[in-house]
C-alpha cells in the first residue's frame, strides 16, 4: 500500500470514529507530537483519540497536497469539524508522517489550535 492510501485510511477510520482502526495505524511504541501535546505509546495516543471521537459529531479530513521520501510523508490537509454541539470548525493544517514498515512510528501535527 502507498503511504498516502495508509494515511487516507485512517483519516477514513476517524471520520467513522473507529477507535481501533485508528489505532490500528500506529505502532505500539509510536510517538504523536501536536501544538499542544506529546503523547509516547498507543496507550496515550488512544486516550487522544477517545476525548477526538467522544467531542465531536463529524470529523471530514482531505488531503489536499502531499510529498513523500524515504519513510516519510507530509500531508497538507483540509478538514471539517463537527462538534456535538452542532458548532462547526474548519482547520487547515500539515501532519508529518513517520512510518516504520506500514505503521506510523510518528506523527508530528502542525495546525494553528484555536481552528479546534
Amino acid at each position: 500500500m502507498e503511504k498516502i492510501d495508509t494515511v487516507k485510511s485512517y483519516w477514513a477510520a476517524e471520520g467513522r470514529k473507529d477507535l481501533d482502526a485508528v489505532l490500528a495505524h500506529f505502532a505500539e511504541d509510536a510517538e504523536f507530537v501536536s501544538p499542544t501535546m506529546r503523547l509516547e505509546g498507543c496507550e496515550k495516543i488512544a486516550e487522544f483519540y477517545r476525548g477526538m471521537i467522544d467531542n465531536f459529531r463529524s470529523i471530514e479530513v482531505t488531503p489536499t497536497n502531499w510529498l513523500e521520501q524515504g519513510d516519510s510523508i507530509a500531508v497538507q490537509y483540509d478538514c471539517r469539524l463537527v462538534r456535538n454541539s452542532g458548532e462547526e470548525r474548519k482547520a487547515r493544517g500539515f501532519n508529518l508522517f513517520v512510518f516504520r514498515g506500514e505503521r506510523f512510528c510518528r506523527l508530528h501535527c502542525y495546525f494553528n489550535p484555536a481552528d479546534f
